[in-house]
């Protein structure tokens, strides 16, 4: 997964120098997506993880898998892909409690199970 990341020539240096990287560095090189001090970790941790859970489970389940699925899958198979994503996730209650939120310009309220 690192050459996905960093790509293979920083890979590479990772690999070979086996040396320490600071935690600017990670972010620079997109081995991290945040940097807070450590007195803030278990604080930002759990906001991250707030704002995930907030959502709905059966879209960040499909985004998810499409994201791993685009690794190995032609463009026009990915597309395929997405637009089953979006079809089914607008028609799970999950979709249609979205759909109604954004009609009535408020925050939707989603089920924090799968099934809905």
């Amino acid at each position: 997964m690192l050459p996905r990341i960093v790509g293979l020539a920083r890979a590479m240096e990772i690999v070979a120098f086996d040396e320490r990287i600071s935690a600017d560095r990670a972010l620079e090189w997109g081995l991290v997506t945040k940097v807070v001090d450590d007195e803030l970790v278990l604080e930002e941790a759990l906001k991250m993880a707030g704002r995930i859970a907030s959502g709905s489970i059966n879209s960040f389940g499909w985004c998810k898998q499409l994201l791993m699925d685009s690794y190995n899958t032609s463009f026009e198979t990915q597309l395929e892909h997405e637009r089953e994503g979006i079809r089914t996730c607008a028609g799970h209650p999950d979709g249609q409690e979205g759909i109604r939120a954004f009609k009535e310009k408020r925050r939707p309220v989603f089920h924090t199970e799968e099934g809905g």
